[in-house]
């Protein structure tokens, strides 16, 4: 499978590229092993506050509050 990243473009931190635990955007450090589609994720239940999934057939990011599955959609 391949990764997914976050762009976050230019303009934070002063105008610098935004990192991911001090790597430059673009390079392996932040990997989303969770994985599925959108029904699977959110039926799920019990995961520790949040966990990150990213739905295979929609491209959307889903972050767990503890409760329910809050959805940050790919436009």
């Amino acid at each position: 499978m391949g990764e997914s990243t976050i762009s976050l473009g230019l303009g934070l931190g002063g105008g610098k590229a935004s990192t991911v635990s001090g790597r430059p955007i673009g390079t392996t450090g932040f990997n989303i092993s969770l994985r599925d589609t959108h029904s699977n994720i959110t039926a799920r239940s019990g995961d520790p506050t949040g966990t990150i999934a990213f739905g295979t057939d929609t491209d959307d990011l889903y972050v767990y509050d503890g409760a329910n599955w809050q959805i940050y959609f790919n436009n």
